[in-house]
């Protein structure tokens, strides 16, 4: 395979950049959203507070602590028009959590029996509204049959009809009641009314309170409008049917609505861009103040793939339930006394927004510590410019990342050109490095490099060179060789000659010439048994037991050896006053000694040091010997132990064949150790230093 493919592979290693960017952006993001809902808070609880002190406003705009049924009016943005059409009505952006109707006033019905069957009262679909001074009702009465009412005389009794009653109680405990009728669809009939069951209709019309009445295909509609003033602090509203012979029992409901008051209170908390809602404890709409600012531009929208980069798990912005109410997260939470914040989707209209919900607390009592939550105070704010920035940011980092990483490519496809094509050149170098002739070409590109491409041509001239030498000495060998057998082979030849010759008569010049021949024979022997001897050892070093011995002991014996056998030289040893314990094999260590104390005789003139001297560390010992003598050539330090590498330039009786330094290593390695050779400081001779491990 290529280099090429490799080397793009790891250049498409940047596209982690974008990666590790969107990462960064995400926690970054993180942070802002943490900061963001944490100063959207952090003003919700001032607003708390602010509203929480103001006892007057909390008593005009909260219900009583406690109180569980109510009528709530919401806050109306326009007048409605009075024609028994819901159009104008704002709906509920979600079923209310509270039946908002008349059903959830706790009416006790007693029904009397008319004919077989008992009537109960119409449970009518109720919405209430306020819009200034005045009370807006809008109902719907499920009705197979509406009878309306039919004009009489004052003397006449009234007659059964379908109607619409409004109770209303102060806080002083004083009823007030109106009927509400109609002779056909069109405009309401409303006269004062009885407080008490049955409620019956007073003959004065009350032009205060005016609506409509439109029949529809299952009952009727009813819109009406009453003044604020006329209600008190508890009402009922709810239709009775015709057939009603026995009047039901009532209970009113607290008539809850928002408040100007506390919409004015925190108009002036509700800086540009930010939107402020207040809840009662049950969750109906109070006040809000404010409007979300949504800077972005539609055409500036980012793109879903942005979106995906930097996805968070968001919920889509629930239906809280305007303008009634609201009812969800994080606002349910709020009620429950948790202050929270969340993060929602763009939606129905609305940019993304974080919200953030504080209860209200109140004291239950000047006497008591306890508390309770009267409200919640929700903030929220639009994040579409956090987000426009934040996918502007990753535009510009993929953008910047897709092109770095387009550039590393294409530098690493240039550097893979230029790097191929040293590597080719060199390739072809050394696949020439071997003539046909059989010449070796040491001449190899890249050499003066400074780079690993210099360092591995470097290398291999250095390889051919040491081949070439090799060669040279394998050539050589033949001479060598033939330089050694000449002697001993003239020797056994003419010791045979003189054997054969006639004039040989005496016994003992016979035994002169046999003697002479079998000495031929032996240093021919010697010879042959010197070719062999490295491949003997490295089976011998293979096969080789390792025991428990002491260094010290056995090289004061050798040493002892060395100086009956060779008292032609002085040979002194240097050793620990300690016992040097190691795990090896003697015999390797005893034949390395051999071979580095026949090197040193053979080098060392008459009456000269050689030196054996044991030193330790830590780890290790180190044995060296040294002789006087010629010094080393400055190449030959590293040559020396290889094989069939000899320094000798001067004939001796033994053959020399470069394999006892060889050898030396080869146990040096066996024992995890090291051999190296040097010239003695004082230039007085040579010195070979073994590392063994202990």
């Amino acid at each position: 395979m290529s280099l090429r493919i490799p080397l793009v592979l790891l250049s498409l290693l940047t596209l982690l950049l974008p990666w590790a960017g969107c990462e960064y952006a995400r926690q970054m993001e993180t942070v802002l959203r943490k900061g963001q809902e944490d100063s959207l808070l952090t003003t919700a609880r001032i607003l708390g507070t602010v509203v929480s002190n103001d006892t007057a406003l909390i008593e005009q705009s909260f219900p009583t602590p406690g109180t569980q049924n109510t009528l709530f009016a919401a806050q109306l943005l326009t007048t409605p028009l009075l024609d028994g059409f819901p159009d104008e009505w704002p709906q509920p952006t979600r079923a209310l959590p509270i039946k908002y109707s008349a059903s959830s006033s706790r009416t006790s019905t007693s029904a009397a029996s008319s004919d077989a069957a008992s009537a109960e009262p119409l449970v009518p679909s109720l919405r209430l509204g306020i819009y200034g001074s005045a009370i807006y009702a809008f109902l719907h009465v499920s009705d197979t049959q509406v009878v309306y009412e039919v004009p009489r005389a004052e003397e006449q009794p009234e007659t059964p009809m379908d109607r619409v009653l409004l109770i209303s109680r102060d806080l002083t405990g004083i009823e007030r009641a109106w009927s509400i009728s109609a002779v056909a669809p069109g405009p309401a009939i409303v006269r004062s009314a009885s407080p008490t069951s049955p409620w019956r209709a007073r003959d004065d019309q009350d032009d205060e309170i005016y609506g409509r009445w439109r029949a529809t295909r299952d009952g009727f509609d009813l819109e009406i409008r009453i003044p604020q003033r006329l209600l008190g602090a508890s009402i009922a509203l709810f239709a009775l049917d015709n057939s009603l012979t026995e009047m039901p029992g009532v209970e009113l409901q607290t008539l809850h609505t928002a408040s100007d008051a506390l919409r004015e209170k925190i108009q002036s908390y509700a800086p540009p861009g930010v939107r402020i809602s207040v809840v009662d404890a049950q969750g109906w709409l109070l006040a809000r103040a404010g409007s979300l600012s949504q800077t972005s531009d539609s055409n500036e929208d980012p793109s879903d793939f942005y979106r995906w980069m930097l996805s968070h798990e968001e919920q889509s912005a629930p239906a809280y339930g305007l303008p009634y109410g609201m009812w969800g997260p994080p606002i349910d939470s709020a009620r429950q006394g948790k202050s929270s914040a969340m993060w929602f989707d763009a939606g129905a209209g609305e940019p993304t927004t974080v919200r953030a919900a504080v209860p209200i607390m109140v004291t239950l009592s000047p006497d008591s510590t306890s508390t309770s939550v009267l409200g919640v105070v929700a903030v929220e704010q639009a994040a579409d410019q956090l987000d426009r920035e934040r996918y502007a940011a990753l535009a510009d980092l993929l953008q910047f990342s897709f092109l770095a990483t387009f550039l590393a490519v294409l530098a690493t496809l240039a550097f893979a050109a230029w790097l191929l094509r040293r590597i080719r050149r060199l390739s072809i170098a050394a696949t020439n490095a071997l003539t046909p002739e059989g010449r070796i070409e040491q001449r190899l590109p890249e050499t003066e490099a400074r780079d690993e491409l210099g360092d591995l041509a470097r290398n291999f001239a250095s390889l051919l060179h040491r081949i070439n030498e090799y060669a040279a000495y394998l050539q050589t060998l033949g001479s060598k060789l033939s330089h050694e057998f000449r002697t001993p082979l003239a020797i056994v030849s003419s010791s045979l000659d003189n054997l054969s010759a006639d004039h040989v008569a005496s016994e003992a010049s016979r035994k002169q010439f046999i003697d002479r021949a079998r000495d031929g024979t032996l240093r021919l022997q010697a010879i042959l048994s010197a070719m062999t001897e490295a491949t003997r050892v490295e089976q011998s070093i293979e096969q080789a037991d390792q025991v428990e011995f002491d260094l010290r002991d056995l090289l004061r014996s050798a040493t002892t050896a060395y100086q009956q056998t060779f008292s032609s030289h002085r040979i002194e040893a240097t050793l620990p006053d300690n016992p040097c314990p190691m795990r090896g094999a003697p015999e390797l260590i005893a034949q390395l000694l051999d071979k580095l104390i026949d090197n040193a005789v053979d080098f060392c003139p008459p009456q000269g040091l050689i030196r054996i001297e044991l030193t330790t560390d830590a780890k290790h010992y180190l044995l060296t010997v040294s002789n006087e003598g010629p010094l080393l050539a400055p190449d030959a330090e590293k040559k020396i132990f290889d094989m069939l590498v000899s320094n000798r330039v001067a004939v001796s009786a033994k053959p020399h064949l470069g394999l006892g330094l060889y050898i030396v290593q080869l146990i040096a390695r066996f024992h995890r150790g090291s051999v190296q050779a040097r010239n003695l400081p004082d230039a007085t001779g040579v010195a070979f230093q073994i590392t063994l491990a202990r």
